[in-house]
């Protein structure tokens, strides 16, 4: 477990050794979720790479439908994070 001090902005920094294990880079989005007393932070992944995941799955054909339905399972209903 790593500790970290809340700068005045209420900014935090994330550990070089953890961005890399996630692939966090500067620049990339995150999500932040809380669950009861936890902040949960998640990369958001490319509307691109779900499209890959979602093709790789096997189907021939992919609708809109399947991506959209995707992207609300990861990211819920907020537009702002699709």
């Amino acid at each position: 477990m790593l500790t970290r001090h809340i700068l005045a902005k209420g900014q935090i920094v994330i550990p070089k050794t953890i961005r890399d294990m996630l692939g966090i880079n500067e620049g990339d989005e995150v999500v932040i979720e809380v669950e009861k007393d936890k902040i949960i932070l998640l990369k958001k992944e490319s509307v691109v790479d779900i499209f890959s995941e979602v093709c790789a799955k096997g189907s021939k054909k992919i609708s809109m439908d399947e991506i959209k339905r995707e992207l609300e399972t990861r990211y819920g209903e907020d537009p702002s994070c699709m």
